[in-house]
């Protein structure tokens, strides 16, 4: 029987995934920041983060390994 664990609420990821999702677009204002940054972990950002950006360059990469073959 798994030991329940500290586990985000659902609702807590996605704001998580939002935040850094808003954040990576540059178009984050202060005051959702404001409200969000009190309850978010940092790691939990963190991870997300290095999610979102190995996703951008592997995407980056297929697009340029495309339109090279061409």
């Amino acid at each position: 029987m798994p030991l329940p664990g500290p586990q985000a609420p659902k609702g807590e990821r996605f704001r998580t995934i939002r935040t850094v999702a808003w954040g990576l677009l540059g178009v984050r204002g202060h005051k959702p920041y404001g409200d969000d940054a009190p309850k978010l972990s940092p790691l939990r950002i963190l991870f997300i983060a290095l999610a979102f950006m190995l996703v951008f360059v592997l995407v980056l990469v297929s697009v340029a390994t495309h339109f090279s073959r061409q």
